[in-house]
């Protein structure tokens, strides 16, 4: 009988640190949801710039391993900023591509400029003309693909089936159908 107890104990202590934790990244989404475009922009350049220069060390070093994990860790970082470009409705289409672009652009510059120091002598390569390049090349493909990533974001805000918005209108519908049921029965069964 004790045995039981201890293990329902035991399970109800896991639920409680798994609903804490879901509950703390809650509150994370909801933190990195209300923040303004240029705190936006900054954490995904930060986040970017990271993810990308641990890919260039590993290049550097000549690592296999280590530029596929960069690699990964890269994507990574893209998905989280996209993801979140997603979730912030105050911010329209456009003005969310325009803040996801810019920071893939801009980590992709302090990538550069973190691993700079870390390139060999030997290499004759300038920053100034290798982060023009890079800025360039960047904003090029920014303008390319814009229509494109807009029309994909405002139909994912669209017809996204995570929001609470989407949600919500789910149970107003359901509330309605459910009436209509209901009172269809009525007139029927009268």
């Amino acid at each position: 009988m004790g045995d039981a107890t201890g293990r329902l104990h035991v399970s109800l202590q896991f639920k409680r640190r798994l609903m804490g934790r879901k509950e703390m990244l809650r509150r994370f989404a909801l933190t990195v949801d209300q923040l303004s475009g240029w705190a936006f922009v900054g954490a995904g350049m930060i986040l970017f710039g990271a993810a990308r220069a641990s890919r260039l060390f590993a290049l550097l070093h000549q690592s296999q391993g280590g530029m596929e994990l960069g690699g990964i860790v890269t994507l990574a970082a893209f998905l989280a900023v996209v993801i979140f470009a997603v979730r912030r409705r105050q911010f329209s289409a456009w003005q969310s591509t325009v803040q996801v672009m810019g920071s893939l652009v801009a980590g992709n510059a302090i990538a550069l400029v973190v691993v700079w120091p870390f390139i060999p002598e030997g290499y004759q390569m300038s920053l100034a003309a290798m982060l023009g390049d890079t800025i360039s090349t960047g904003v090029v493909m920014a303008v390319l693909s814009l229509p494109l990533t807009i029309a994909m974001l405002w139909a994912s805000r669209r017809f996204g089936s995570h929001s609470q918005l989407t949600e919500r209108r789910m149970r107003v519908i359901q509330d309605v159908l459910r009436r209509r049921a209901l009172r269809g029965q009525g007139e029927t069964g009268a």
